[in-house]
């Protein structure tokens, strides 16, 4: 295949929020993307020319912000895409339904359909390779962490327009330090200020007190794994610290290091009502070994229970992940 290549940075660069459907590494999947790598899309995808070189890419999925990189290069090239379209109306906007039949509903004529007709497009592919730049989010940022952040009104899900400096504030208020370092380079283009990067390190200030206060009510346990050693256990909130920068004690568990990444993922959280572990039943069915986690009950004394509101709230966004991950 003949490759045209994009080359050079962008006069002014662009922030995006780029749609993955979906290429969490803890489920895989997804069309060519290669999270960490490159982000691959075509002529058929709104603002599809519009990225170049020097743009920061912010990569979600349909519930979480999974990380962000600045776009090295954009290749492209010919290809063909197989489009699923309504028989009736020949929309391209049908839902497959997972429950209901017939399987397929049209978003445009509300027609309702077993088999979509299937017609080969020819387009434009695209690869825009940031994995020099990429960075994951240690604590998934929800999707609606974009609110406010998006440039412009329209509603097109793929590839969508962010104001820049908003985008770069969103990374240096909800991301970590090493988000806000990048942050200023990419703003200034110039070396990082220490004064910076005390501001960022003050507002994480009381974290490790938090994960003391933690070890005193519910001793070296993990939520979900019981007794483990303390040097593995994570001081887990339950909420992002961004929206409510406090640590309260009814707002955090102890979770080991592997198991908090699952529960800030949304792969893993209790049901509020009986207290027990759920694992997206996705993993498990490609991840037998994760089995052990899923319907214990929790670790915890029912004096000293959490928050249930904020377990509730876990509980719902990730139920709505999972139905995003059972699509791919």
């Amino acid at each position: 295949m003949e490759v045209q290549r994009r080359v050079g940075s962008a006069a002014t660069p662009t922030a995006w929020s780029c749609y993955t459907r979906t290429t969490d590494e803890l489920v895989g999947g997804g069309y060519g993307d290669v999270l960490g790598h490159r982000y691959e899309y075509d002529s058929n995808v709104v603002n599809h020319k519009a990225i170049a070189p020097g743009d920061l890419l912010v990569v979600r999925d349909g519930q979480l912000i999974l990380g962000h990189g600045v776009v090295e290069d954009v290749t492209s090239g010919p290809g063909v895409k197989t489009m699923r379209r309504c028989p009736q109306c020949g929309s391209a906007d049908a839902t497959e339904r997972k429950r209901a039949l017939p399987r397929y509903r049209c978003n445009d004529c509300k027609a309702e359909f077993d088999e979509p007709v299937l017609k080969d497009m020819a387009v434009t592919r695209y690869s825009a390779v940031y994995r020099s730049s990429w960075r994951t989010l240690d604590s998934p940022l929800p999707v609606r962490a974009l609110e406010g952040v998006y440039a412009g009104a329209d509603r097109q899900n793929a590839i969508r327009r962010l104001d820049w400096a908003r985008a770069l504030t969103m990374l240096e208020e909800f991301g970590g330090v090493e988000e806000a370092l990048e942050a200023e380079l990419l703003r200034h283009g110039a070396p990082i200020t220490g004064g910076h990067v005390d501001a960022v390190v003050r507002r994480r200030v009381g974290q490790q007190r938090f994960r003391e206060r933690l070890l005193d009510r519910y001793g070296p346990t993990c939520a979900v794994t019981g007794a483990q050693p303390e040097m593995v256990l994570d001081a887990a909130h339950l909420y992002r610290f961004a929206d409510r920068p406090e640590h309260a004690d009814d707002g955090g568990l102890l979770l080991r290091a592997d198991v908090h990444r699952l529960f800030d993922r949304l792969v893993l959280t209790f049901h509020p009502r009986t207290w027990t572990t759920q694992v997206a039943p996705v993993l498990l069915e490609r991840h037998e070994s994760l089995a052990v986690l899923d319907g214990r009950r929790i670790s915890v004394h029912d004096t000293r229970l959490p928050d249930v509101g904020l377990i509730e709230e876990h509980h719902a966004a990730a139920r709505a992940r999972w139905k995003e991950l059972a699509r791919v």
